[in-house]
């Protein structure tokens, strides 16, 4: 009889540790400010960006998840999977359902040392018996995607589109045309500052020693300002629209490469733009274009292979 008693009792216990909450931890450092983190979860927009569940929907379903605001709080929802997100303070808490399997954990985020870092505790709710299991082999945090969420951080070509680097300016000595232009002459006025500065060189005894660089900025409702030039191998002098200037000969650049449709571009420039603001720099000049190929566009749909230079003081 007692042994009966000592057998329902431990089947009992057995049973019960897979009801019991426990409550797991992990903390990570992440290479980015409080702010850029809390705010990157705040917006239910944003989550699709950086959760890998989320970035394998296609592009024809991208329609189909659903977000619903609220003051504190939101659900995303592309089925089967539903993420009811709370947040207060400092504390992201987290119930995803997914295939009838549901997981509860929370965010929480202080600043580090030197407040360019952040720490990020994952709090995650499992049962007892888990726990115990746990005791010879560690809990895996990998469904909370804390691990998604540092990566998206520290890699620029995933949280700006593109690779952004540090680079220089190649050389000292340049020649510019600039001209205001009708935005529909816009290729074709700058195949012919192009075809000025060209001839130019010969005239003048100079010779281009980099790529065409190039700025296509919008000027009012149907123009243009159209700047393009290169640089050369030595000092010379301005004549007539040509101007000779110099530039800071290794000073900082901010890069990064497109390969694509003229008109698609922008996205660099937003990438860039949005890394600038994380890290407050701040810009010197407008941001010019390298034509890596020494080839203008044509026209809008024109594919071109450039980087995109953002100019600062370090």
């Amino acid at each position: 009889m007692k042994q009966k008693v000592i057998l329902s009792l431990l089947a009992l216990a057995i049973l019960s540790a897979f009801f019991i909450p426990v409550q797991q931890q992990e903390t990570i450092s992440v290479k980015s400010s409080f702010l850029n983190i809390y705010t990157l979860l705040a917006k239910p927009d944003k989550w699709q960006k950086w959760r890998s569940d989320l970035l394998k929907v296609p592009s024809a379903d991208s329609d189909k998840i659903s977000i619903k605001k609220d003051t504190g709080s939101f659900i995303i929802k592309y089925a089967p999977l539903e993420l009811n997100v709370a947040y207060q303070g400092n504390s992201f808490g987290i119930t995803e359902n997914n295939n009838d399997k549901t997981i509860n954990y929370s965010y929480v985020i202080i600043p580090d040392t030197g407040l360019t870092r952040t720490l990020i505790t994952v709090y995650k709710k499992i049962n007892l018996a888990r726990y115990l299991f746990g005791m010879f082999k560690p809990v895996s945090f990998s469904d909370t995607h804390v691990t998604d969420l540092k990566n998206f951080m520290e890699t620029d070509s995933l949280r700006y589109g593109y690779r952004i680097f540090k680079t220089r300016v190649p050389e000292a000595n340049l020649i510019v045309i600039r001209r205001p232009v009708l935005a529909k002459d816009r290729f074709t006025e700058a195949a012919k500052m192009l075809s000025a500065l060209q001839n130019y060189t010969q005239t003048h005894n100079v010779k281009q020693t980099q790529p065409l660089i190039a700025q296509f900025l919008p000027k009012g409702k149907d123009s243009s300002q159209v700047n393009i030039g290169f640089f050369i191998d030595r000092e010379t002098t301005s004549y007539n629209d040509i101007t000779f200037m110099r530039m800071p000969k290794g000073g900082p650049l901010y890069s990064a490469r497109f390969s694509g449709q003229f008109n698609k571009r922008q996205s660099v420039y937003d990438g860039i733009g949005q890394y600038f603001i994380d890290h407050k720099y701040q810009s010197t000049i407008l941001p010019f274009e390298t034509y890596l190929d020494n080839k203008l566009p044509a026209t809008d749909t024109d594919k071109v292979n450039i980087q995109v230079n953002f100019t600062t003081y370090f």
